[in-house]
């Protein structure tokens, strides 16, 4: 008993705590980070490009990046612009995704080669990379889920530049109906779609909390329907 009211304290600690994630968030860089994301989105995989033996992810909460994103727009080669993913934070854990460890270099010696790819070194005022709020996971690719995760952009026109490739194709139903004396034959295709937020959508909502987050990822659909077009024998 005594566990399952520390369990449900703990849960509402961290639902009302605006500076506490629930996802961890994966952003491109540089100037061609856009085109990064589409590939990314593309292939439907976040990939180890550089070898590194490892996926970097921030567990800062997304509502308060847009003041860190408009100081790298003043860099023609950004560390970090407003377009990525978002995966679940419970989703990342349990592929193996975990905070790095924060240490000098006695830290670095005791830990163990199998964990080294977790370390990041901190030296306050000197090295101190700690405000990313890093974490990683030990993967050269990580795939994608549309249930999971959701797609970050900068402006509301580049969800519609990208809507193409936010779809994923996973049925086609054929419907054939009589028609004139002879058979009309409508082939629609149901199709999984990422969700999507972007930045100006965090600034509209001035103070945006971690439930706005939920309500405008929820109102979207994870799962739409077109015509493909019909055929009349």
């Amino acid at each position: 008993m005594a566990n399952s009211k520390m369990n449900q304290t703990l849960k509402e600690i961290i639902r009302t705590r605006e500076d506490i994630s629930d996802y961890v968030f994966h952003f491109t860089k540089g100037s061609k980070a856009k085109r990064i994301l589409e590939a990314i989105v593309s292939d439907r995989a976040i990939k180890d490009v550089k070898c590194n033996g490892y996926i970097c992810f921030t567990e800062a909460p997304i509502t308060m990046l847009p003041t860190m994103f408009d100081i790298f727009r003043k860099y023609d080669e950004p560390m970090f612009a407003p377009y990525g993913i978002g995966i679940k934070k419970n989703v990342f854990y349990n592929m193996g995704g975990r905070p790095v460890i924060y240490g000098d270099e006695q830290d670095r010696r005791m830990i163990s080669k199998e964990l080294l790819w977790r370390f990041v070194h901190l030296i306050p005022e000197t090295y101190d990379y700690s405000w990313l709020r890093e974490c990683r996971i030990s993967l050269k690719q990580l795939e994608l889920n549309v249930e999971d995760c959701f797609i970050i952009v900068d402006k509301q026109q580049d969800a519609k530049d990208i809507e193409q490739i936010l779809l994923d194709l996973d049925d086609i139903e054929v419907d054939s109906q009589p028609e004139d004396g002879g058979i009309c034959t409508e082939y629609i295709g149901h199709f999984s779609k990422f969700k999507h937020i972007s930045m100006d959508d965090i600034l509209e909502l001035n103070n945006m909390t971690k439930e706005q987050i939920n309500i405008i990822l929820d109102k979207q659909d994870n799962q739409i329907s077109h015509s493909l077009g019909m055929i009349w024998q």
